[in-house]
């Protein structure tokens, strides 16, 4: 898991302005500010944990990652939110920011769903980060939502307000400042982080929107995409189109590989050439939705199951216990 030097950048400046000490924050990423602005620059997830934590700490702000949210400008987030500026529709621009969102953070993948009259576009934080940090998830959540908002906003000049918005940690004591700031219904302990848009309105065109640009930044976008898979190994980009592919429940190995534009028997060589087995990265896999489905506390033993694709509870129930010595309802008692 890495995070862009630049997200790092704009957290540190704008936590300076909220009086925290611009040296110790620097200190914690070993870099001085104007190092952070290249591009390629990227920190492992300890170091992105320690900065928002100790952010936060010297803020005193326990919305810090709202109000970030709400401050940074558009230009901000670079390449994506030029692509998504050049869009020619609302819908194309939502695609796009889940497609390319690794350009952005590895660690928090979104997806689109469309439902019944509404959109879903949904954050989906890795297991593992939540079991880091769950702060330095939570503000980062907070700010990708209040920013993917003035987004929408940006792109057809309405101030069209969400639907709702919903998280799954616990409802802070003030949560009215979430209400404030996004103009909607906000629910907490809800089975997804996500916003839901009024599909009328996510039809409407992007009032900035450029095909000719757009062309050009997709494809600049989609190589930037390839060498950063490419440095990440097969396993990983085969892990990560897993996780994009899930709907709720989890892809057949036939999907994955027709998501990566090869054939079931390339992709299980590719994986054995790298000493891996698809079976393998699917249990790693299902191990760790299955944490943070129990983290969550909405869903029964027996709807974790089948979202796993498990024939029954009891499948579901051995496998867990093989991976963690525990039942989940064990490991759930202790980590709710």
């Amino acid at each position: 898991m890495t995070f862009r030097a630049r997200f790092l950048a704009n957290i540190i400046q704008f936590a300076a302005q909220q009086g925290a000490s611009r040296r110790v924050l620097l200190g914690i990423v070993g870099r001085e500010l104007a190092e952070l602005n290249d591009e390629e620059l990227v920190f492992e997830a300890g170091v992105y944990n320690r900065l928002v934590e100790k952010a936060q700490e010297m803020t005193g702000d326990p919305y810090l990652g709202l109000h970030l949210g709400a401050y940074l400008s558009l230009s901000a987030a670079g390449l994506i939110v030029q692509i998504v500026q050049s869009s020619r529709t609302v819908e194309e621009a939502l695609h796009y920011i889940v497609e390319f969102a690794n350009l952005g953070c590895q660690a928090l993948p979104f997806r689109l769903e469309k439902q019944q009259g509404e959109w879903e576009l949904s954050m989906h934080p890795y297991p593992a980060w939540e079991e880091q940090s769950p702060t330095a998830v939570r503000h980062t959540i907070d700010g990708s939502m209040a920013f993917t908002l003035r987004e929408f906003h940006t792109l057809t000049r309405q101030r069209y307000s969400p639907r709702r918005i919903t998280f799954t940690y616990p409802r802070p004591e003030k949560f009215e400042e979430y209400e404030r700031l996004f103009d909607c219904p906000v629910y907490f302990g809800q089975p997804a982080t996500a916003l839901y848009l009024d599909e009328r309105h996510v039809a409407e065109p992007v009032v900035t929107s450029d095909y000719h640009l757009l062309q050009i930044l997709v494809q600049y976008a989609e190589k930037k995409l390839a060498a950063l898979q490419k440095g990440k190994g097969f396993a990983t980009v085969v892990r990560q189109s897993i996780i994009n592919l899930v709907r709720p429940q989890f892809p057949t190995i036939q999907q994955v590989a027709d998501n990566l534009n090869i054939s079931v028997r390339t992709l299980q060589r590719r994986l054995k050439e790298e000493g891996h087995a698809y079976k393998t990265l699917l249990d790693e896999l299902r191990r760790q939705f299955a944490v943070d489905y129990l983290k969550n506390g909405a869903l029964s033993v027996k709807e974790i199951a089948y979202l796993l694709d498990y024939a029954d509870s009891s499948s579901f129930i051995r496998s867990f216990r093989r991976w963690t010595g525990r039942t989940p309802e064990e490991y759930r008692g202790e980590n709710l």
